[in-house]
């Protein structure tokens, strides 16, 4: 009897550890305590690469730097059911197209972000929507905060 549950007790314990090694980094994967949600950098830039691909698509671009040299920014995006629900597919995203482009950067200084916003020339503009809710959440928590003092 108290080997069975001995077992069952190992049993659950491995369980809970393997349950816990999956879903944590999905909620990791979902914070953006790395970058600063309450600003937003903004360039007129090119597409020099774009990764459609799932939980989040990842974009390459080059823009000019403060002194006029290029730079590359490499930024996470929403995931390929955002962009579809606001009418793009991957074909949309070409190397070497113009758009203006603005990212919440990343906290600790260095150059890349979450992309809240790409505007082509054609006038199409896709908004990350999943950022904005991080900027809602942020904001509710501070106005949440403010009212306790």
């Amino acid at each position: 009897m108290k080997s069975k549950l001995l077992h069952l007790m190992n049993r659950s314990a491995v369980t809970a550890l393997a349950t816990g090694m999956v879903t944590f980094p999905v909620f990791a994967h979902h914070s953006a305590a790395g970058y600063d949600m309450t600003k937003t950098e903004t360039a007129q830039a090119t597409i020099k690469e774009f990764r459609w691909g799932a939980p989040h698509s990842t974009a390459i671009f080059v823009f000019k730097g403060p002194k006029g040299e290029p730079q590359e920014i490499v930024t996470s995006s929403a995931a390929p059911a955002m962009f579809i629900k606001q009418g793009f597919k991957p074909k949309d995203f070409k190397v070497g197209d113009k758009v203006e482009i603005a990212w919440h950067p990343i906290r600790s200084g260095a150059l890349g972000g979450i992309l809240s916003k790409i505007k082509f020339d054609d006038g199409r503009e896709f908004n990350d929507q999943e950022a904005a809710a991080q900027i809602t959440n942020l904001e509710s928590r501070e106005i949440v905060e403010r009212e306790k003092k």
